[in-house]
């Protein structure tokens, strides 16, 4: 993430981006406590220039959860190509995912971190915000699975039948992987804020994946969605 020097400045730099640019973004190809507090510290400075800091803690912990699944997800990818498994046979993936659970671990991921950052393959973080809303997109720079995509989209079908994620949890406990139960809580959070959860999408591309997140702050707000973007 650059020198200590650039670490030291960047607080600032990004309290300067906020109060003159309409877009800031990251790119990591691993999840530290250091991209973490930047993630915070742009949300809050945003939030907190067009008065809606009530939004703080939800959209914090919506978009560390959307990008450490965007990262896992890459890592996985790396983890199977050097165990020799293909990712898109079902009878190797299922073989690789108990694998890969069974030998992640923060040392793992640093070491797959920087695997996938000589690959080129990486998460982008964007952030665009006007005085009527924003929107979050998290950018992963390789494309979904379809089995995984199949799964993510079942579990956003069913979270909408809920307010609570103790509930959904409670309900699906048998079936419910960790980035499922992220999806469902994502949802859950939204609408506790009075948000419509269909502002939050997965869209995916043949190169890559794309999870974005819209909060509007007024009622003037026209929404990506209803663009049809």
């Amino acid at each position: 993430m650059g020198s200590t020097e650039e670490s030291e400045a960047m607080p600032d730099k990004i309290k300067s981006m906020v109060s003159t640019k309409e877009k800031i973004s990251l790119k990591s190809s691993k999840i530290n406590s250091k991209l973490e507090k930047y993630v915070l510290l742009i949300i809050t400075e945003i939030l907190k220039k067009h008065g809606q800091d009530r939004f703080t803690e939800m959209l914090y912990t919506t978009i560390k959860e959307l990008a450490i699944n965007a990262v896992k997800a890459n890592q996985k990818r790396i983890f199977f190509e050097v165990n020799g498994l293909d990712i898109f046979d079902e009878s190797q993936y299922a073989e690789g995912m108990v694998k890969f659970k069974q030998s992640f671990s923060d040392k793992m991921a640093d070491e797959y971190g920087q695997k996938c950052m000589e690959k080129g393959i990486h998460v982008t973080l964007n952030f665009f915000f006007k005085q009527d809303g924003m929107h979050i997109e998290v950018i992963n720079n390789t494309p979904v699975i379809k089995l995984e995509e199949i799964r993510m989209r079942e579990k956003m079908h069913k979270s909408m039948q809920y307010n609570d994620i103790a509930e959904f949890y409670m309900d699906n406990m048998d079936n419910t992987e960790g980035a499922g139960l992220g999806i469902a809580l994502i949802m859950i959070m939204l609408k506790g804020e009075g948000i419509d959860p269909n502002l939050f999408r997965i869209i995916t591309k043949p190169r890559e994946t794309i999870a974005r997140i819209e909060v509007p702050f007024t009622k003037e707000y026209v929404t990506l969605r209803s663009k049809g973007i």
